[in-house]
């Protein structure tokens, strides 16, 4: 059986499996990264993020958080 099917087994491949297969392995190939696309990484890689770490720090800050307290 090694890599295969015994011959009373009787599979039949899904096209549709096998399709979907075969996309996920070239999906590097089909990605391209053009001056429209730039944009929109940024946002999602950079500033959501940072805004997010932000907005939370500071909604720590506001309730006091013990991490945030000054040190005297």
């Amino acid at each position: 059986m090694a890599g295969g099917f015994p011959s009373n087994l009787k599979v039949k491949k899904n096209k549709f499996v096998e399709e979907w297969n075969g996309k996920r392995e070239i999906t590097e190939k089909t990605f391209e990264v053009d001056q429209s696309k730039v944009p929109t990484i940024f946002i999602t890689l950079i500033l959501i993020p940072a805004g997010m770490y932000y907005w939370f720090k500071a909604e720590f800050q506001a309730r006091g958080d013990h991490r945030y307290k000054e040190m005297v």
